[in-house]
């Protein structure tokens, strides 16, 4: 058999998950609806909770959109700390292109040289990725100051722990970047954010709001709404493309969904179940058997959440502002399952043996599955164990061999 480039092999496989169909496939998401349902009762949650709009897309279309108990469609919620992957795409958008010399090596002490002794090697990478070595710090909330001088506040502050040694969940460290991102972008941050983000992705109910103009909250001052949010991961999802226009480059939005922390960085604390798992402004949160990345979450801390899901290609949205964030946290990871089962139920192979799709059963099937199985695709978990593994590959050449259907 012929080998095939990878760029080759990704045509191949989403071909052959799309052939002959003209229509989007029909998901049953009953058992997301029951899971919401039950979320406003208390199922799978310590506290009911009150309202929230869900909404579910399958490569860029939207699939699902409800709103349950006290919430509306469209309805705008405190995003929190997810906030942090729209700040971090205004950081990448930078690395992309600034005025002034910008990437994640740069150093907050390039720009603003108060930060000194330990903190002088404190890089942007380290800020967005909770390895900065930061405490707490009042400057973030004070609506009397300029973001410049809330990061002389913070450089003035003793660290916690020294820099790069601990992974330590905060909004500081990023604060002080945003300062930082405004000087190598000669403007202020919610005009970086205007212009590098929202206006391309014609987000007009997604802005900084916390704590003020002039010292915006990086790590924690948007608010948003299911629709928006789920158009920006989406543009993440797509590697940077928004239809036509390109928001990001494709190597920024690699680096951003690239894990920065070291492997077994000590956690300090961490709200995501003492994960250290993180990108640039966002939780890499769901890797497959050989560690290769399938879903990445953008979460706040009163419960909006915005997950992407790679390898099926979907992007989900949990608006709300009206419980906390470790309450529904189970919670989501149940909805994220069962709409992911949804969509993989509905795209299954109708016959195994005619992987391809094509009418008939030959060599093309054969390489079409390998190429699957060497991928890592979930369509080639062909026996529905959920692994990928040479039990599929059994399966498969069985059902081949026998031109089974079944």
């Amino acid at each position: 058999m012929n080998a095939i480039s990878p760029a080759a092999a990704f045509i191949v496989v989403t071909a052959l998950l799309t052939a002959g169909a003209t229509a989007q496939p029909a998901y049953d998401f009953s058992l997301v609806t029951s899971l919401a349902e039950g979320a406003l009762i208390g199922q799978n949650v310590a506290d009911p909770i009150r309202g929230f709009e869900l909404l579910l897309m399958k490569d860029g279309t939207i699939v699902y959109d409800r709103a349950f108990g006290l919430w509306q469609i469209g309805q705008v919620g405190n995003a929190d700390s997810a906030t942090k992957t729209i700040s971090g795409a205004v950081i990448m958008a930078l690395v992309d292109s600034s005025p002034r010399p910008f990437s994640l090596a740069t150093r907050l002490s390039d720009y603003i040289p108060e930060f000194t002794g330990a903190k002088r090697s404190i890089t942007i990478a380290q800020a967005f990725s909770h390895m900065g070595g930061f405490g707490n710090s009042s400057a973030v909330g004070d609506s009397t100051i300029t973001l410049y001088q809330a990061a002389l506040e913070i450089a003035a502050a003793p660290l916690r722990y020294f820099p790069g040694t601990n992974f330590s969940y905060g909004g500081v460290s990023m604060h002080a970047a945003g300062a930082v991102a405004e000087i190598a972008g000669q403007a202020p941050w919610n005009t970086l954010y205007q212009q590098r983000i929202a206006a391309p992705l014609n987000l007009t109910r997604t802005r900084f709001v916390l704590t003020s103009p002039a010292n915006p909250r990086i790590a924690g001052g948007c608010e948003s709404n299911a629709a928006e949010f789920a158009t920006f991961m989406e543009m993440l999802r797509r590697g940077g493309m928004h239809g036509a226009t390109r928001v990001l480059s494709e190597s920024a939005v690699n680096q951003m969904f690239t894990r920065q922390p070291p492997v077994g960085v000590p956690v300090a604390n961490s709200p995501l179940n003492d994960s250290s798992d993180y990108g640039v402004g966002v939780w890499l949160d769901q890797r497959d058997a050989n560690g290769r990345l399938v879903g990445a979450v953008a979460a706040g801390a009163r419960g909006f959440s915005c997950w992407i899901d790679f390898d099926d290609g979907m992007v989900g949205a949990f608006a709300t502002d009206l419980t906390t964030s470790g309450n529904k946290q189970a919670l989501l990871y149940l909805i994220r399952d069962a709409a992911q089962a949804a969509v993989r139920e509905a795209e299954l192979p109708p016959c195994i043996a005619d992987f391809n799709q094509d009418g008939g059963i030959d060599g093309g099937d054969v390489e079409a599955f390998i190429n699957a199985w060497g991928m890592g695709h979930w369509s080639a978990d062909v026996n529905q164990d959920g692994g990928i593994d040479g039990e599929d590959v059994s399966a498969f050449i069985a059902a081949w061999e026998a031109g089974d259907c079944g």
